[in-house]
């Protein structure tokens, strides 16, 4: 295989949604399994992928029609990259397999298609080396989850629909007009140039154009003030859809961002954007953290849960040292595993008990151990204990704010933390040593096997977390390390 069947990443997914109408007339069920087939290739190639990136330590690039950037659009898939499609074709498996469960409203067939190109938008986010197909793919991810925030059909879901639809589009204004800005200033869209000609660009041009680019990735970052409709579209969403708003859309959004933001690492103007996003990354971390203190419903409660650790998130990235990235890549990728096994647990409660309030969970230990296992794991990793994956990249978080003099966002982490622990430290309470109806629910086999796996996973990163941290520092150095990435772009008339 060569690097252009990289492209398959793209590919893939976008041609098989549109032969899902050819197959609709088969029945829903078949459409389920051709979204579960669907996935597994593309996880297949994910992890092809990831293995030629990490093995060679060289990215893949792949120049449509042959035409070298910036006259013709490239894809990057770096270590970053290759490490979080692998995580999108993951996830998107897992949950194509709790469709089969948790997913009964029609029409199946728009489901499946409107999974399957999230799955391409946020791909393709991870993947472009040019800003405005960034945008592109953006848009493609912002549609998609739209639809499918609305897709059970209830006024709840209608309702968060259209916030989501009104604060994305606000971003997506912003976004497109600081595209205009730079393109204005720069004449190129192409990631590696402005990256080469960062220094030169108007201040002025900087701090405005920068800061509506990361306003308008706010949306699907999460970040404060444009926020406001993921604790909604979490709730009324499908429990899959749910999952991967969490595991990996919002981390498509964080990745733009960072990625933005450290290619005009050089221009005058830069500081600036990282105390925006300071302010931005702090406020996240606050407003969700005690807004999850107050929720009844455990799926609302984890989603703000989610919306704080993405404020971690982006206070690692802007830290704006090289361990402070890595650290908050390494967080990306514990928050992914974690969130999606919370969601993959309470989803699956929601459907055999009828919802997720606090009140269904009592008992639950009783009622269905392997899933209250599953979930208490989650829960205590999310709160960041020892021995559990999050305890590591909070650590990491931690001394790379330290080393910059950011004591206080180190406070920031703790204080988290701290409240973290008082409402999942309530669920866990809940769920072993509540009423009990004397009912039990039998397991899904699959559920389970998935469940167990991400369980695994969680402890393996804690108790071995070096490895894993090593995929993490070569993935953040892949976004911090400007000159590196525009050395490995074949710029047209630069190089060989």
């Amino acid at each position: 295989m060569n690097g252009q069947y990289a492209s398959l990443l793209v590919a893939l997914p976008l041609i098989s949604a549109f032969f899902v109408p050819l197959i609709k007339g088969l029945g829903g069920r078949v459409i389920k399994y051709y979204l579960a087939l669907i996935t597994a290739l593309q996880a297949g190639v994910a992890a092809w992928v990831f293995k030629t990136v990490y093995s060679t330590g060289k990215p893949i690039i792949v120049m449509a029609g042959g035409w070298r950037p910036p006259v013709g659009i490239d894809l990057y898939i770096g270590h970053f990259a290759a490490l979080f499609v692998l995580i999108v074709a993951l996830v998107s498996f897992f949950m194509a397999i709790l469709s089969f469960d948790s997913v009964s409203t029609e029409p199946t067939d728009k489901y499946a298609m409107l999974f399957l190109l999230l799955m391409l938008g946020a791909t393709g986010m991870m993947a472009t080396g040019d800003i405005f197909n960034l945008f592109v793919f953006m848009e493609i991810t912002s549609i998609t989850a739209y639809a499918l925030t609305a897709y059970n059909k209830t006024g709840e879901a209608a309702e968060a629909a259209m916030k989501y639809i009104v604060l994305g589009g606000i971003g997506s204004s912003f976004f497109l007009i600081g595209i205009a800005l730079i393109y204005g200033s720069t004449g190129t869209l192409n990631m590696a140039q402005l990256a080469q000609l960062a220094g030169s660009i108007n201040p002025t041009v900087v701090k405005v154009g920068l800061s509506l680019l990361v306003f308008g990735l706010a949306v699907e970052a999460e970040l404060f003030p444009l926020n406001a409709w993921a604790p909604d579209a979490y709730q009324a969403a499908p429990h899959p859809v749910t999952a991967m708003f969490s595991a990996f859309v919002v981390k498509a959004g964080l990745y733009a961002l960072a990625r933005l933001v450290y290619l005009f690492s050089h221009a005058a103007g830069w500081d600036f954007i990282l105390k925006l996003l300071v302010i931005m990354a702090t406020l996240t971390v606050f407003a969700a953290e005690f807004s999850a203190l107050r929720q009844r419903d455990v799926k609302r409660m984890i989603a703000y849960s989610s919306i704080s650790q993405v404020g971690l998130i982006a206070l690692a990235l802007s830290v704006g040292s090289q361990l402070g990235v890595q650290a908050g890549v390494f967080h990306m990728v514990n928050h992914a595993v974690v969130k999606t096994l919370l969601f993959l647990t309470v989803g699956y409660v929601g459907v055999k008990v009828g919802g997720t309030g606090i009140e269904n969970f009592s008992g639950l230990g009783r009622k269905m151990p392997l899933t209250a296992f599953a979930l208490t794991v989650g829960a205590l990793a999310a709160v960041g204990i020892p021995l559990f994956n999050i305890f590591w990249s909070k650590v990491w978080i931690i001394i790379a704010s330290i080393e910059q003099g950011y004591a206080w966002e180190a406070g920031v982490v703790l204080a988290a933390s701290v409240v973290e622990a008082v409402y999942y430290l309530r669920l866990i309470h809940t769920m072993w040593f509540g009423g009990w109806d004397g009912m039990r629910i039998r397991e899904s086999l699959p559920l389970g096997t998935i469940a167990l796996f991400l369980v695994l996973l969680i402890l393996a990163i804690g108790v071995y977390p070096n490895p894993f941290w090593t995929l993490a520092k070569s993935a953040g150095t892949d976004i911090f390390n400007v000159s590196r990435y525009i050395a490995n772009v074949p710029l047209m008339g630069v190089g060989p």
